[in-house]
């Protein structure tokens, strides 16, 4: 299992308590969303280029930061830990998909409900995964990337079997 899955799935099983707590309705997470639209690639790309988007889970708390890098399809993410990942990303209607440096790939719906623009991501056969997360910023600077502070600890997965 990737890093970047093993993050995600921690944090997913958080988010898929509190997706629980929505009343039940329709399977996909977009369409509790009753104004939801896939947001094109011609407008992601002007709002995230050369620019820091931070992320956040439904309770408000801080999932990540991705730094678009301008002139092409470098991508960067920033954990809660600090530490940066490394990648590219593209787009197949609706889907955006990156594909981290060693990591391999983890793609989402970028979906625009009013105001908000709501991150979903997708499971491998392309269906909604119930993770949801919010962007909550866009902001010109770029991700300071480093070992994790003092205090913090990278997570660890133990693998089925391992030790």
């Amino acid at each position: 299992m990737s890093k970047i899955r093993s993050v995600i799935r921690p944090i997913w099983l958080a988010a898929a308590l509190i997706m629980a707590a929505i009343p039940a309705g329709a399977g996909s997470p977009i369409e509790k969303v009753p104004d939801g639209k896939d947001i094109p690639v011609e407008q992601w790309i002007a709002m995230a280029a050369g620019r820091t988007l931070t992320y956040r889970t439904l309770d408000g708390e801080l999932f990540a930061m991705e730094q678009y890098h301008p002139g092409g399809n470098r991508v960067s993410l920033q954990f809660r830990e600090s530490r940066c990942h490394r990648g590219t990303w593209d787009y197949a209607r609706p889907r955006y998909c990156f594909h981290w440096e060693g990591e391999g790939t983890v793609c989402f719906r970028h979906v625009r409900s009013g105001s908000s623009a709501l991150v979903i991501q997708q499971t491998d056969d392309g269906s909604d995964s119930g993770f949801l997360q919010v962007m909550t910023e866009v902001s010109d600077a770029p991700l300071a990337c480093g070992p994790p502070l003092i205090g913090q600890v990278e997570p660890t997965v133990r693998m089925a079997g391992g030790s």
